[in-house]
């Protein structure tokens, strides 16, 4: 009789980079969906309602609060997900990088582009 795992311990599961950058993909599409477009809408509505409520909006942001935390860091899944997308794009279309090293080789490429120009990005604003 075959013993089946009751559980899986996902902790325990070695994930090649490469499928580490597809999960993190999805996951942060469905970030942007349910949580970032909401968010981005909110602000587009305000910041084009008057010119007070664009002023309050402007300097609220620039300001290092919760609130603004929560919008840089929307703004980074968003990043992501875009650089994910043309890796995966770069690999349908060009067919670069199908094979298991390079597509370990570009999950570390753009995760690496994501996490200098992120940094790069708001080291910027706040520094």
């Amino acid at each position: 009789m075959n013993q089946r795992p009751v559980y899986i311990d996902l902790r325990k599961i070695k994930l090649p980079m490469s499928a580490f950058s597809s999960i993190t993909h999805r996951l942060s599409g469905m970030y942007i969906f349910f949580i970032s477009l909401p968010l981005f809408v909110y602000l587009l509505f305000i910041s084009t309602l008057n010119k007070g409520s664009y002023e309050l909006m402007y300097e609220s942001l620039q300001s290092l609060t919760f609130f603004t935390v929560f919008v840089f860091f929307s703004f980074s899944v968003f990043w992501y997900h875009i650089l994910t997308g043309v890796r995966h794009l770069f690999m349908d279309f060009f067919h670069l990088g199908e094979s298991l090293k390079g597509s370990y080789y570009s999950s570390i490429f753009v995760l690496c582009l994501w996490l200098v120009s992120t940094i790069g990005f708001f080291g910027h604003i706040y520094l």
